[in-house]
């Protein structure tokens, strides 16, 4: 049995952070030495969404914070969601179905956020698809981490209604997240 916690991120311990970066390891391993250091990417998170199991060990993981970006120069209020990962002892059990199910209900109840939103690789657009994600097919401008430099990004991009239905996403224009992705 899994036992779900939302953590505000000043609440985030540093062995519960520990935790998570060895959870984020076993389940990318090609990313090993990024993750050995560090329990996201891009924009700092605002909040971490952890499922723990028996052993009060990470079994799966997502951040997310808020912010109001543009699509084709229309303001939208999102949640925006990063470093997503299931254990791999815990793959195939529909743990990150339920992860989700989880983030959608929190933002839907706490939150004024129109959609959820995150970018992903192509090996992975069906998972987040079963997840209640669909793919938006825009190219979406952001402040990379890595080189700190304005780029286009092109790869799946991936939306998940919050209190505002997929038919009223923009779907012309470029998506601008104002700042780094998650």
């Amino acid at each position: 049995m899994l036992t779900w916690n939302l953590i505000p991120e000043p609440e985030l311990t540093s062995t519960r952070e520990a935790d998570i970066r060895r959870m984020l390891v076993a389940s990318f391993p090609e990313y090993t030495d990024f993750f050995t250091h560090n329990s996201f990417w891009g924009s700092k998170p605002e909040y971490r969404l952890i499922a723990e199991d028996s052993n009060q060990q990470p079994a799966a993981h997502l951040e997310f914070g808020y912010r109001t970006i543009t699509v084709a120069d229309a303001p939208v209020k999102i949640a925006g969601v990063g470093a997503v990962a299931v254990h791999p002892d815990h793959q195939g059990k529909q743990v990150g179905k339920l992860m989700f199910a989880n983030l959608r209900q929190y933002l839907l109840i706490n939150t004024d956020v129109e959609f959820a939103f995150l970018g992903c690789h192509d090996e992975v657009e069906k998972f987040y698809t079963a997840a209640g994600f669909t793919r938006v097919h825009q190219n979406v401008y952001n402040l990379n981490p890595d080189s700190n430099t304005w780029e286009t990004y092109h790869g799946p991009t991936m939306v998940m209604p919050i209190h505002k239905c997929l038919n009223e996403w923009r779907t012309d224009g470029i998506i601008h997240l104002r700042g780094m992705p998650w």
